[in-house]
C-alpha cells in the first residue's frame, strides 16, 4: 500500500470551540495555562480519530506575540505545558505518534512579508526550535512569504530532524507577498525540507494548486481550512470574527483530500475548522488503499 502521513486537524479552533471563556487575545495559549485538560482532550480525540503526527499547541506562542501581550517571561512555561498536554494524550491513548513542533508566522496569520531581516527572523525561530527540542519533527506552517519561510527552514534545519514547510496561498494561487508557488518552492529548496506543503488555504485553492506543487518537489502535501473568509483576521481581528463553511462536511473534505492524494500528495490532514470528526472520516476512507505513517517515516519511505 502507498504510505501517507495523516496529520491532525485544526487544533487551535477545536480548543477555541471547547474552552470556557479565556482571558487573553492569545486564547490557545491562555486555555493551555488555565484549562489544560481541554488541550489534552483535543489531542486525544485527534489521536483516536487516526492522526499519526500531532502538533504542539504552540502556534501562537512566538516571542513577538507573547511580548505584545506582556507574556514573554512565560515562554518556557508555555512550551513545557504544550509538551505536557500532548504527552498526557499520548499516554491516555497508548498511541505511537510523532510529536511535531509548530513553527507558525511570528507576528500573526495571513499577513504580508514582515519588515524584518532574515537574521532577525531566523534568531526568533531558533529560540522556538530550542524550546521545542524534544519533538520528533517540525512543521513550519501558514507561510505567506519566502523570507519568513527561509528563516524558519534555517532554524528548523539546526537539530537535524525531519521537517516540513507549508505555504498559504490566496485565491489567485499566489502567496500574500505576491510570490508565485514556484518562486516560494525555489526559495526553500536549498534547505531540503522533508516535504513542502500547502496549508490553511480554501480546499478549492489547494485542489487547484496540488498538481503544480507535485511537479515542483519530490514530497508534497496539504491541509486546508474551512473558513468562509480569513480577511477579518488578516486585518488584525480575532478568531471569533471568522465563520465556518457549512459545506465542508467530513465527506466533502475527504473527497478533496482524495484528489490531492491522486495528484501526488503524501502528507494530508486538516487546518482550521477541520475537526476530529473530519479526520476520523478521512482515516476511514484511506484505510485499505493507503498505509498511515508518521511524518518522521517520510525520510526513508517511498
Amino acid at each position: 500500500m502507498r504510505p501517507v502521513v495523516l496529520l491532525d486537524g485544526g487544533l487551535g479552533q477545536e480548543i477555541y470551540r471547547r474552552a470556557r471563556r479565556v482571558s487573553s487575545p492569545l486564547w490557545s495559549v491562555a486555555v493551555m495555562l488555565e484549562q489544560p485538560e481541554v488541550v489534552t482532550a483535543v489531542h486525544a480525540d485527534f489521536i483516536r480519530a487516526g492522526a499519526r503526527t500531532l502538533s504542539l499547541n504552540t502556534y501562537a506562542a512566538t516571542a513577538t506575540r507573547m511580548r505584545e501581550q506582556g507574556m514573554h517571561e512565560q515562554m518556557a512555561e508555555v512550551h513545557q505545558q504544550a509538551f505536557d498536554a500532548l504527552e498526557r494524550a499520548i499516554n491516555a491513548t497508548d498511541a505511537e505518534v510523532d510529536i511535531a513542533g509548530c513553527l507558525g508566522p511570528l507576528t500573526g496569520s495571513y499577513r504580508g512579508q514582515p519588515d524584518r531581516t532574515f537574521e532577525d527572523l531566523r534568531d526568533e525561530y531558533s529560540t522556538l526550535v530550542r524550546l521545542q527540542a524534544g519533538v520528533d519533527v517540525f512543521l513550519i506552517e501558514t507561510m505567506t512569504n519566502s523570507l519568513e519561510a527561509c528563516a524558519a527552514c534555517a532554524a528548523a534545519s539546526e537539530p537535524g530532524k525531519p521537517y516540513g514547510v507549508a505555504f498559504r496561498l490566496e485565491e489567485d494561487g499566489r502567496l500574500k507577498s505576491g510570490e508565485s508557488l514556484a518562486e516560494a518552492v525555489s526559495a526553500v529548496r536549498s534547505y531540503a525540507p522533508t516535504a513542502i506543503m500547502l496549508n490553511c488555504c480554501d480546499p478549492e485553492v489547494l485542489t487547484a494548486s496540488m498538481p503544480e506543487l507535485a511537479g515542483l518537489y519530490p514530497r508534497v502535501g496539504g491541509y486546508a481550512n474551512a473558513f468562509k473568509s480569513v480577511q477579518a483576521m488578516a486585518d488584525g481581528g480575532l478568531a471569533d470574527t471568522l465563520e465556518t463553511r457549512a459545506d465542508i462536511s467530513p465527506s466533502a473534505y475527504a473527497a478533496n483530500v482524495q484528489r490531492w492524494l491522486a495528484d501526488g500528495a503524501s502528507v494530508v490532514g486538516g487546518c482550521c475548522e477541520i475537526t476530529p470528526g473530519h479526520i476520523r472520516h478521512l482515516a476511514g476512507k484511506l484505510a485499505g488503499e493507503f498505509e498511515s505513517i508518521r511524518f518522521s517515516e517520510l525520510v526513508w519511505r517511498k
